[in-house]
């Protein structure tokens, strides 16, 4: 059974305010992961940048039997910076699909508030029908304590006195429940569509930010697994190049035939 947002309407009556509230931070949760992904989109380009450098540093370096080591050294951190340059694009669209949910999602929202206004005005009038069914028993209460005193003091113009106001009291307060009673029905209903059509929103609100995160965690998956394949592909050549065939390489670079010198 999933949770119910019908449940959020309250003693206090605050529960549009709530869920109007929770729908705000929704949006600025969307702001904030595209923020967050333009972030790591940043530090991925200035990492492809970096190992640009570092590549054209080891292509730099000197020749002698080290040389193929140093190739496939520049070989690997290419290929390491153009996989963080792919990373990089695949997130900076990431961060526009996301940036443009956002400014549709601003849209939605502002048209929800102006369709909301119903509801709006029914819980304003349920807080005051509430606070002025609150004042009345209070007036009630005091107006029974006033009849009371009365005829503790055997006062019987007091009593009639006290009496008469009582009834008044009374009639009005049972007008007021009546009315508050209308109120309340209203607001109720209202209320029940309102979190109805809340409650549908978050959860595609929800979906729809899972969906985002997921793509960015296949994204860093991706690249984890290809930077992976990287790293096999250098732990192989390196393996491959033992001591005798880099000695092999050097001699079969500088070859500079077998015939000794002198002859």
């Amino acid at each position: 059974l999933s949770p119910c947002f019908h449940c959020l309407q309250g003693e206090k009556n605050n529960g549009y305010e709530v869920l109007y509230q929770n729908m705000k931070y929704g949006l600025s949760a969307t702001k904030e992961l595209a923020e967050y992904f333009r972030e790591r989109s940043n530090l991925e380009e200035y990492n492809s940048k970096l190992l640009t450098k570092l590549a054209n540093k080891a292509g730099s370096s000197g020749g002698g039997t080290f040389s193929p080591l140093w190739i496939i050294l520049k070989s690997t951190t290419e290929r390491l910076s153009e996989l963080h340059a792919q990373k990089v694009q695949k997130l900076t669209e990431l961060v526009k699909n996301v940036t443009k949910y956002a400014e549709d999602l601003h849209k939605k929202h502002k048209s929800v508030k102006e369709e909301e206004s119903g509801t709006q005005d029914a819980v304003q009038a349920m807080k005051e029908s509430t606070a002025a069914v609150a004042k009345a028993k209070d007036t009630h209460n005091a107006r029974l304590q006033e009849v009371e005193k009365a005829r503790k003091d055997n006062s019987a113009k007091e009593i009639e006195k006290s009496e008469a106001k009582l009834r008044k009291h009374q009639d009005d307060y049972k007008a007021l429940v009546e009315k508050h009673n209308i109120i309340k029905q209203e607001f109720e209903k209202k209320m029940t569509i309102t979190c109805r059509r809340f409650q549908e929103m978050e959860e595609a609100h929800l979906k729809q930010m899972k969906e985002f995160l997921s793509s960015y965690m296949d994204i860093v998956q991706n690249n984890f697994d290809l930077v992976g394949q990287v790293h096999s592909d250098l732990k192989r050549q390196f393996l491959e190049l033992t001591v005798d065939k880099l000695l092999e390489q050097f001699v079969l670079n500088k070859y500079t035939g077998l015939e000794k010198p002198g002859k």
